[in-house]
Order: structure tokens, then C-alpha cells, then sequence
């Protein structure tokens, strides 16, 4: 099984734990995270399970992948607006509430364009992960002035803010080479920095449904 093959299983086990903690944040921003989190995974068991029963046929995933990571961008930006309480910095998380979902219908109507054989839509992910990486960056500015810095480890906003930023901070750059070399989407790199970055990342989301309490908001 190859690298890409197992992060399926970092994101079934990272929506089996929000569901085993569900209760501590189930009055919060963050209650509709695990349907996030089991929507991803069950899209890549059964993407995997197409490929398995119709080996040696090419399936087209890109389609599926493009609308499941704006819609991850557009949910995090709500999060993060609902989760804010400075006044500007909910006013630039709506600005990007606004202008994302714009730049999205750009580009599936007349750049990289939404059809069953599009290519990975490399340009609204850029531009999501610089937008959510500014998201991240406000909320860590908000915290640090606040009483919640005392117990940060027990926030689980703050787990997940972390493997949010860890991810994106490292895809980023790659991401933006992928849009001026194209072939770097099919190198060996682009598994093992994958894989590295989602195991990172799943591992903060267990992390902070383990040890956060019901300090959510």
C-alpha cells in the first residue's frame, strides 16, 4: 500500500475519536467537525474501493477532491468567524467568506474548470490554505490577549488551529511549485511530504479531543 493509500486510515481513526469525545464540544462551533472528518473519510474508503474493484480502470477523482476541499475551506472560515470575538478580525474572516467561494466559481466555470476530468485544482487551493493560514494567525493573536492562553492545551481549537497551520505551512510551498510544474503532482515526493503532513496534523485533531476539556469557545 503506497503513502496516499494510508492516510485513509489517519482519517478514520481521527473521526472514530471525535465521535468517542463528541460529547465535550457537542455545544460548540466545532459540533459539525466530526461529520467533516467522516465525510472525508468515507469519500476516500469508497474512492479506494472503486479503484480495488475496477483495477487496471482509470478513475476519475479529481472532481470529488476539488469540491470536498473548498467545501473544508469554506467550513473552517464559518468556524473560525463564529469562533473570533475581536470585531475586525471577524470582518476579514468574512471578507474571505465572501471572496473565496467567488474565486472557487472562477475557476470551475472558466480556469481549471469542474468537470469529471479536471485537474487538481491547484489555484483555490493555494489561495484557501494563504487565507486560512491568516484565519489561523488572527485567532493565535486573539488567544494570546486573552484568559485562554493560560490553558491553550485544553482548547481544542487551539489543537486543531495547530494542525491546521503544521499542514498548510508545509503544503504551501509545494502547492505553489505544483502551479509553475505541473509534474510535480506525480513525484514520489509529493507522497512522503503528504503523508508526513496529515500524520502531523490528524495527530493534533486526536491529541486535542484526548486531552480538551469543555473549553471549546
Amino acid at each position: 500500500m503506497s503513502l496516499f493509500g494510508l492516510i485513509k486510515y489517519l482519517e478514520l481513526l481521527a473521526a472514530l475519536v471525535a465521535l468517542l469525545y463528541y460529547r465535550k464540544y457537542a455545544t460548540s462551533h466545532l459540533r459539525h467537525f466530526v461529520y467533516l472528518l467522516w465525510g472525508v473519510a468515507a469519500i476516500e474508503f469508497v474512492m479506494a474501493a472503486v479503484k480495488h474493484f475496477y483495477a487496471g480502470v482509470v478513475v476519475q477523482n479529481n472532481f470529488l477532491y476539488n469540491l470536498l476541499t473548498s467545501v473544508q475551506y469554506v467550513y473552517f472560515f464559518f468556524v473560525y468567524y463564529y469562533t473570533l470575538k475581536t470585531h475586525r478580525y471577524k470582518k476579514i474572516v468574512a471578507g474571505f467568506l465572501v471572496a473565496f467561494p467567488i474565486a472557487v466559481t472562477i475557476n470551475f466555470l472558466w480556469m481549471q474548470r469542474l468537470t469529471l476530468t479536471a485537474p487538481f485544482h491547484s489555484y483555490t487551493f493555494t489561495l484557501g490554505a494563504i487565507l486560512l493560514m491568516v484565519t489561523i494567525g488572527l485567532f493565535f493573536a486573539e488567544i494570546l490577549n486573552t484568559e485562554k492562553v493560560l490553558y491553550f492545551k485544553r482548547y481544542l481549537m487551539f489543537w486543531i488551529s495547530i494542525g491546521l497551520f503544521l499542514f498548510y505551512t508545509g503544503i504551501i510551498p509545494f502547492m505553489v511549485g505544483v502551479n509553475f510544474m505541473p509534474l510535480l503532482l506525480s513525484s514520489d515526493m509529493l507522497s512522503i511530504i503528504f503523508f508526513t503532513l496529515n500524520l502531523v496534523m490528524y495527530s493534533c485533531f486526536i491529541a486535542g479531543f484526548a486531552l480538551a476539556n469543555t473549553y471549546t469557545d
